[in-house]
């Protein structure tokens, strides 16, 4: 096995067994992406180079096994009960063929989307059970319906620009694919099931980390200091979808003075009653001046990833003609990018922005000098605990 480094697995071995211990004295989130990253790094010095090219190749089929048991009610029939199933009555109760459940239900077994007890035996498991959430199902029909297509389409999209970096939002991946000189969210807005399935697959990215207030001072930074009326705008959630981190906001602090205000596309606001919620709706455009002035603070979750560099400036600068200096704030909860050995998940974050909007992911660096390009300095970053986004805080 000479493709094995011995020496550099047992080393590789030790960083994994210290990061547990770690993990098991601190018991932080810190801790266990990093005891999770040494493993990844063990198990990869353990493969053969050629499996691992072929693993690759086969990967797709891991998607699509989980595509079809979603599509069959699987997981829903897994989890309704404590109850070992067989393969038979899975089979009758989904309408597949036993034999094509089968190969699927192996798949499954091999990757922990159910647990295996003996021969065409199944059980629930943690992934089976986060398969019923309707936020994890969108995922899956995103990716296979929508963006699996872009995907493989976006190597011949490279070569036909001569491997340029995407930056036109009516002309990058999604627009070549798709055959449309719409913007993505355009796009996404001209068919309804698209735009469904795309904002259950928001939903489910925007559920995957603690609520910015559980983690950010936001007492500290905003409220302290704040003597605004209730006419005055507090905060305002630029491209706030559901509007769910303005309502963690409200629950946090149920009592405070001030309009908190949700801005998003008109087709993405639903039937929600949101004032009965404490929170004002305004339909907005980015690319168009801000409605609201002197704000304490204006806040920005997962949406400056989606443009390039000049359309933030733009955003940016549209957002800025509103503030008030010495008051307003610009909050952007993204996920930094380190400046060296980024870790896997960052980076397929990065590629599919590149691959859907055309956008990013960013390093501090890299924010820094879009924020001084507009007259923003940068107050101070920051960071949960975990791998989750960051809170860049900056003013005039």
């Amino acid at each position: 096995m000479e493709y094995i480094d011995r020496l550099q697995v047992n080393l590789l071995l030790e960083d994994v067994k210290a990061s547990i211990q770690k993990f098991e004295t601190e018991n932080s989130d810190l801790a266990r992406v990093e005891a999770l990253e040494k493993s990844l790094k063990l198990t990869r010095a353990l493969e053969h180079p050629k499996d691992v090219i072929l693993k690759l190749f086969l990967s797709p089929t891991q998607a699509m096994a989980v595509k079809v048991a979603h599509d069959l009610g699987l997981f829903s029939l897994l989890t309704e009960s404590n109850a070992v199933f067989s393969l038979e009555e899975l089979a009758a109760r989904s309408g597949a063929n036993p034999l094509l459940l089968e190969r699927i239900m192996r798949i499954l077994a091999a990757m922990d989307f159910a647990k295996e007890y003996g021969p065409g035996k199944y059980y629930r498991s943690l992934l089976s059970e986060e398969m019923t959430d309707d936020k994890s199902g969108g995922i899956i029909d995103t990716l296979f319906v929508d963006l699996s297509p872009a995907v493989l389409k976006t190597p011949e999209f490279l070569q036909k620009t001569n491997y340029q970096v995407p930056e036109d939002r009516f002309a990058g991946p999604m627009q070549h694919t798709y055959n449309t000189k719409l913007t993505t969210f355009e796009w996404l807005a001209s068919d309804v099931a698209v735009h469904e399935r795309f904002h259950a697959f928001v939903e489910h990215v925007r559920d995957n980390r603690p609520f910015w207030v559980d983690w950010y001072p936001a007492q500290k930074t905003i409220l302290d200091g704040y003597s605004g009326e209730a006419n005055d705008a507090l905060i305002v959630d630029i491209g706030a979808g559901s509007g769910r981190d303005m309502l963690a906001f409200k629950k946090k602090f149920p009592d405070v003075t001030g309009r908190v205000i949700i801005e998003d596309l008109p087709s993405v606001f639903d039937d929600v009653h949101y004032h009965d919620l404490g929170l004002e709706k305004i339909g907005y455009d980015v690319f168009s001046p801000q409605p609201i002035k002197g704000a304490r603070a204006y806040f920005f979750k997962f949406l400056l990833h989606e443009f390039s560099d000049q359309s933030c400036i733009e955003i940016l600068k549209n957002v800025i003609g509103a503030m008030e200096k010495g008051h307003s704030k610009i909050l952007i909860e993204e996920y930094i990018l380190p400046e060296e050995n980024a870790g896997l998940f960052h980076s397929m974050v990065d590629l599919i922005l590149m691959v859907f909007a055309p956008g990013t992911l960013r390093t501090k660096s890299r924010w820094t000098e879009i924020l001084t390009s507009v007259g923003l300095t940068i107050n101070t970053v920051f960071h949960p605990d975990g791998d989750g986004p960051s809170i860049i805080e900056a003013e005039l």
